[in-house]
């Protein structure tokens, strides 16, 4: 694109967002500029303005996915800082509306003063965005027992390219979303809530193998959510030498699986944890990301069956791995070397 199309595109945005717009000090080999919406309508309007001169938007998330994607030389680039307004649930409604700036870990404590929370929510929720984790979709804390991400959105509203704005559900957000299928853009959501009243657990094998047999053996229970830890990230998280199950269920499911949980760990060389040490572990639940850190590179990213897991974790042995088991048995690893754990600066 020439200097002139360039300088019409960011002069139109101007006129209407003012020092929203901040452009770029050097455009050759990067974006022209970063705008900040405040709402729905203003992306439409960004959106059309760029589509009128054949500029690419790129909306920018928190940098926790797998796929966060690199601007295309000459695009805008869309934050969306001031677009993190929540409406929380009223008279007993199942759901809480959020716009794609606010983060997960937030909206979730939010939720907590009402003993609500959310249904899922990502392993990197104290960084990722829900406008950013819509995007790449996944599996997260709560999967066990709600399943993938796009199960748990009951709507979303999405910005296409050119301007036109859809609301759609959640199985039809790949659809509008990807970069194959036109890049659109979440503007909000309306997320499943549950009643959040969690009781925590832990497992402690001291053989992965041993430690997958468990999570065979208890996947019929009735758990909110299970995950697990190879011993290199265990010891990463200061949680011990052995390789870790662990998760939370709803404290009036306890009488139907404390005993179990026992039994299965006994059975298969392990040991239950304490509560104090339970709830430990449950505080390490986040892959490891911190909001004054860099997010951790991970090395490798698999998404396996359950029965699967044992010679993934062999291969992967080298590194530090937490996974998410899902109720569909996929279990998601993801890896880092082992000397990081995400908490150096």
């Amino acid at each position: 694109m020439s200097e002139a199309p360039q300088e019409e595109v960011l002069t139109a945005l101007e006129r209407v967002l003012g020092d929203r717009v901040v452009r770029s000090p050097a455009r050759e080999g990067g974006s022209l500029a970063t705008v900040s919406p405040t709402s729905a309508e203003e992306i439409e309007l960004v959106a059309k303005t760029a589509a009128r001169y054949s500029v690419a938007l790129h909306a920018q998330g928190a940098g926790t996915g797998p796929e966060t994607g690199v601007a295309a030389e000459g695009s805008i680039l869309l934050r969306f800082d001031l677009m993190r307004g929540l409406r929380m649930p009223e008279r007993g409604e199942p759901w809480v509306d959020a716009g794609p700036g606010a983060s997960w870990l937030e909206l979730d404590d939010n939720l907590s003063v009402s003993g609500l929370g959310l249904a899922v929510y990502p392993t990197s929720a104290p960084r990722a965005t829900v406008g950013g984790w819509l995007a790449q979709d996944g599996l997260g804390v709560g999967s066990f027992e709600y399943g993938w991400l796009h199960d748990n959105v009951l709507s979303a509203d999405v910005v296409l390219p050119g301007g036109e704005r859809l609301t759609v559900k959640g199985d039809e957000l790949r659809s509008v979303v990807r970069p194959e299928s036109g890049e659109g853009i979440v503007v909000g959501a309306r997320l499943r809530t549950r009643s959040a009243d969690d009781l925590p657990y832990a497992l402690e094998f001291p053989q992965a193998e041993e430690m997958v047999r468990a999570a065979e053996d208890i996947f019929g229970l009735p758990l909110w959510h299970l995950g697990l830890l190879n011993a290199e990230m265990a010891k990463a998280r200061s949680l011990g030498d052995g390789h870790l199950l662990f998760g939370a269920y709803p404290r009036e499911r306890s009488s139907e699986i404390e005993d179990s949980l026992r039994g299965v760990a006994s059975s298969h060389g392990g040991r239950i944890l304490s509560p104090a040490d339970a709830y430990r572990a449950w505080g390490e639940r986040f892959f490891p990301v911190a909001p004054s850190h860099p997010t951790p590179v991970v090395t490798d990213r698999l998404l396996a069956p359950l029965d699967g897991v044992g010679e993934a974790l062999e291969k992967l042995s080298a590194r530090a791995v937490q996974g998410t088991v899902a109720r569909s048995s996929e279990v998601l690893l993801l890896a880092l070397d082992a000397n990081d754990d995400g908490r150096t600066p």
